[in-house]
Order: C-alpha cells, then sequence, then structure tokens
C-alpha cells in the first residue's frame, strides 16, 4: 500500500483536479462520495469522465448539485459544517487548516479582517467539496506525506467577480508568498490565464511539502481541469508509491531530539588572486547578508598554484543575495551551488548577569535539555576591553551565571 504521494504540477492546479487525479489513480469514487456525505449537506455525486489534455489521458470530475443543496455559504456555514461531520478529528483538522489558509489569504488580499471578506465563487458548495475531497482522498489512499512540485506562474489575465485581474489572482498570491511556494516563473509553455485557484493553492500549502523526497512510484494518476489547453497541458500528475529512506534522517533526528533542514544551500567558488584580507572583508559580508555560515579551505589549483575555496552555506530563499556578494566582492568568474540536508539542535539565546554586567549567552538544546552553553563572543570581548580583564574571566563568568539552565 502507497504511503508516500507526488504532486506533479503540470498545468496548474485546482481543487476539482486534485479530486480527478485521486480518482484517476485508483480511489473508488462510491467510496469517497460516502465519506464526502459525511460533511456535505444535501444531496450530490460526482461524475468522472475519461478524458485527454494534450496526449495525457486524465479523469476530470464534475460536481453535479441536488435540488435541495444550497449552494451558496459563507465563513460560518463552512465551520458548522466541519463540526458537525463525523469524519475523523484528522480529516476535520486538516479542513478546518484549508479553510484558514483560504480565509486568511482573502482577508490579505481584499484589506479585510479574518472572516469578513466577501466570498464570490469561494462561497459555493463547491469549494467545501473541493478540500473535504482532498483531505479524505489522501486519507483513504493511505498517504502519510505529500510532496508537491514548484507552481507554474501563468501569463495574462483572469477574470472573476471582481472583474479584470493578474492571471494569479490576489488571494492566489497571497497563499504563494505566505506558504513560500515556489513558482516556476520563467521557461517555454506557461500557462495563460489563471491556473491557480485560491482553493487549489489553499490545499497545496496546506497538504504538501515542497522539499526533496524519494519514492518507488506504484500508481500514476492525472487530473485534468475544465479548460482544454495544451501549452502545457491542463493536468496535475499524483505520483503513488512508497517511501525510500526519505524517513531515515528524520528517524535519526527525531532520536537525537534535533530537526531536519533541507532548505539551505551550500555555494563554493575557488579563488587564487585575491589576497587574505579581501577574502576576510568578502566574508564579513556574507555574514552581514545572511550567511549561516562561511569559511575558506586551502588547495592546490591547477598548475600548482595554492588558492582557496570560499564555502558558504545559506538558506534557499538567499540564495541571490548571497550569490551577488560573491560576485561583487570576490574575483569569482562562477560559483557551484548544491542542496544540502542539515541536522539542526534547537538553540535559545537569554541574557544572564554577571559580576562584569549582562552577557547574552546561546543555549543549545537536545530534545527539551539545555547540553550546551555558549557567551557572546561580542558581549564578551566588549566588556573586557572596557574593563581591562581578560576575555576568558568574562566568559567563565557568564557560563557559571547560566549554568542553572543545564540543571
Amino acid at each position: 500500500m502507497p504511503d508516500i504521494a507526488y504532486l506533479d504540477i503540470i498545468g496548474g492546479v485546482s481543487g476539482d483536479m486534485l479530486i480527478s487525479a485521486i480518482l484517476d489513480a485508483g480511489l473508488d469514487k462510491t467510496e469517497l462520495e460516502s465519506e464526502l456525505a459525511k460533511i456535505v449537506p444535501g444531496q450530490f455525486h460526482l461524475k468522472a469522465t475519461n478524458t485527454t489534455r494534450g496526449s495525457i489521458s486524465a479523469t476530470h470530475v464534475d460536481v453535479v448539485l441536488g435540488d435541495d443543496a444550497d449552494q451558496r455559504m459563507g465563513w460560518q456555514e463552512f465551520e458548522d459544517c466541519i463540526e458537525a461531520s463525523n469524519l475523523p478529528d484528522t480529516d476535520r483538522a486538516k479542513i478546518r487548516s484549508v479553510f484558514e489558509c483560504l480565509r486568511a489569504a482573502e482577508a490579505q488580499a481584499h484589506g479585510t479582517p479574518e472572516g469578513k471578506s466577501h466570498l464570490h465563487e469561494l462561497g459555493t458548495l463547491d469549494t467545501l467539496i473541493d478540500i473535504a475531497g482532498a483531505v479524505i482522498g489522501m486519507r483513504i489512499l493511505g498517504i502519510d506525506t505529500l510532496h508537491a512540485s514548484s507552481l507554474p506562474a501563468s501569463t495574462g489575465m483572469s477574470s472573476s467577480s471582481h472583474g479584470k485581474n493578474a492571471s494569479i489572482a490576489p488571494a492566489t498570491m497571497a497563499i504563494i508568498q505566505n506558504a513560500s511556494i515556489p513558482l516556476r516563473i520563467s521557461g517555454h509553455n506557461q500557462p495563460v490565464g489563471e491556473a491557480i485557484t485560491p482553493t487549489g493553492a489553499a490545499i497545496i500549502a496546506t497538504l504538501a511539502k515542497f522539499s526533496p523526497s524519494n519514492m518507488s512510484i506504484e500508481t500514476i494518476g492525472y487530473g485534468a481541469g475544465t479548460r482544454n489547453t495544451d501549452t502545457p497541458p491542463n493536468v496535475i500528475g499524483l505520483w503513488l508509491g512508497q517511501s525510500i529512506s526519505e524517513s531515515s534522517l528524520d528517524e535519526t533526528a527525531e532520536h537525537i531530539g534535533v530537526s531536519v533542514q533541507s532548505d539551505v544551500f551550500l555555494i563554493e567558488t575557488n579563488i587564487d588572486d585575491m589576497t587574505g584580507e579581501e577574502i576576510g572583508y568578502a566574508m564579513q559580508v556574507l555574514f552581514d547578508t545572511g550567511a549561516l555560515d562561511v569559511w575558506t579551505t586551502p588547495i592546490q589549483m591547477k598548475k600548482s598554484r595554492p588558492g582557496t575555496t570560499l564555502s558558504v552555506i545559506a538558506a534557499q530563499n538567499n540564495l541571490g543575495p548571497i550569490a551577488t556578494v560573491l560576485f561583487t566582492h570576490t574575483s569569482t568568474l562562477g560559483v557551484r551551488t548544491r542542496q544540502l540536508e542539515r541536522l539542526v539542535a534547537d538553540r535559545q539565546s537569554v541574557q544572564v548577569e554577571t559580576e562584569y554586567g549582562p552577557v547574552r549567552v546561546k543555549l543549545r538544546k537536545i530534545g527539551n535539555q539545555v547540553t550546551q552553553i555558549a557567551p557572546e563572543y561580542d558581549d564578551c570581548a566588549k566588556i573586557a576591553t572596557e574593563l581591562g580583564v581578560p576575555i576568558s574571566q568574562v566568559m567563565q563568568s557568564a557560563k557559571s551565571a547560566a549554568s542553572n539552565y543545564l540543571e
């Protein structure tokens, strides 16, 4: 049975495309409808048809509502349905989280308090079915972890009850920004018009990860959007399978009591024509720009010339500024980048009172236990200079003052 899934977001993402992909991957439609009936008021059924987008065979789902279904809904009606349902608590929590993501984005986009924004296209029973269907479908399929590709940034404009708008609606863009969802912003065959709906973005932001993983693929399903485009095909792929060793690092981290950080990169360049002072200045600028770590390694380059490797660890969202510093403040003609995974201990900064004055101290925590105390060098150096005492005495005083954290 699969335990991991990957969303190959080819032409865009919407709630109905996700449900379509889930059904195309093998979920029984009757079982999904039966579970949805636990939260959806009124009669409905899912109409699934086989279709193609480009050369890709896919499933497209339409929601057909009964005459007794109240199609218009507001934030409170959505919450009432969640609260009254007899779905598993985990389903209800995830569904509520998706709606909270959507509600915050709508408020941000329209400048209104959360829960006060007027729902237009989103205020329908379809929205509840899309969100609940995605959550329920993943649970029935047995998916513990959902990963997703970057989203395609579309071009042109979109239309809604608010009038003409950018191809990525303001609420959708708010979700992308708040969740730091990666976007494919260039290349051939970008979608035209609205390719990412607010509902689709909220589901992805809440349920999916964008970190690397390894899996063996067992089943692939494709969900088609309503528009029949092939540049790119308006489909989303859902790959189901077994995770491979991806959990080993997580298990190691959990066993030790630390966390896994996978959104960091190693950036390196080899230099043979800068002085030590010039490299040192570049290192300081890199730290000032937000580098997580910077160091140098002596190397021997071609023709036996001595040189230096300048290495930087930086967060993914800081790659641009870091690369700019390297090209501006070093003589490099190119840099190498590689994504890393790190085991990172939790850390906390506190201020303690010493006989020399206040000093900030870093506490390293493994699990819930403080295992190391490290006085801030800058604080200790400043005090040592002002009072004319050895810095080692200031550091030892700070450690003694913070020793109660080790108990």
